[in-house]
C-alpha cells in the first residue's frame, strides 16, 4: 500500500527495489512474529506465572529463527544488500529494550505484554520506510493504541488477550504484505535508478 505522504512518482535505487522484491516486503517475518504472540497466548493457560513471564520476555528471540525457517521453506533468495543490515538493526531495537522489560517485570509484571507490544510495533516504522509499505505504519498505530488500551483501560486479568489480538494482526498483515509484494511497490509510479556509485 502506497504511503500517502510520499510522492507517487518515487525514484528507487535498484538494490532497494531488489531487496523489496526478493524479501517480499518482509511479510514472512511478520508471520514469524505472529507465531510467537499466538504461542504466548496459548501458553498462558499452560505455564505458571513465573515461567510464563520468562517466555514473554525471552521467547521473542525465537522469531529470527522462525523467520529464517520460513525464508527457506518459501524458497526465497536474495542478493546481498545494505538494507538487510538496516532491517537487522531495526530488529535489534527489541533486543536492546530487554532491560526495560526486566524493569517493568519488577514494577508490574501485568504490563510486560503491552510494553513489549509497543516495542515490537515501534521497530516497524523503519520497515515502513525501507519497503515503502504503508501497512507497517498502520500496524505501528494499531499496536500503540492497543497497548495503551491494555495499560490504562482493560483490566489486567485480560492482558494476555493482547497476544491473541496482536498475533492475529501480525499474521493477517504479514500475509497481505507477502501477497501484495509479489508485484513490488503497488500504487507507486516508480522509477528505478540503476546508477552505480564507486568509492574513492
Amino acid at each position: 500500500m502506497r504511503i500517502p505522504f510520499v510522492p507517487n512518482n518515487v525514484m528507487v535505487h535498484r538494490d532497494r527495489f531488489d531487496f523489496i522484491q526478493q524479501y517480499r516486503g518482509g511479510g514472512f517475518m511478520l508471520i514469524a512474529g505472529s507465531i510467537y504472540w499466538l504461542l504466548a497466548f496459548v501458553l498462558t493457560y499452560v505455564l505458571d506465572e513465573t515461567l510464563l513471564t520468562k517466555v514473554y520476555i525471552w521467547g521473542g528471540l525465537l522469531v529470527p529463527i522462525i523467520g529464517s525457517l520460513f525464508y527457506k521453506l518459501l524458497k526465497m533468495k536474495a542478493n546481498p544488500s545494505q538494507y538487510t543490515s538496516l532491517v537487522g538493526f531495526a530488529s535489534a531495537i527489541t533486543v536492546c529494550c530487554f532491560p526495560v522489560l526486566l524493569l517493568v517485570n519488577q514494577l508490574d509484571s501485568t504490563k510486560i505484554l503491552p510494553i513489549l507490544c509497543i516495542i515490537n510495533a515501534t521497530h516497524l516504522i523503519i520497515l515502513c520506510w525501507v519497503h515503502l509499505e504503508y501497512l507497517y505504519f498502520i500496524m505501528v498505530m494499531v499496536g500503540v493504541c492497543l497497548s495503551m488500551a491494555f495499560i490504562y483501560s482493560i483490566p489486567s486479568v485480560y492482558v494476555h488477550f493482547i497476544c491473541l489480538i496482536w498475533g492475529l494482526i501480525s499474521l493477517i498483515f504479514g500475509v497481505i504484505i507477502h501477497i501484495n509484494s509479489k508485484i513490488p511497490l503497488k500504487g507507486y509510479d516508480y522509477q528505478i535508478i540503476d546508477e552505480k556509485v564507486y568509492g574513492i
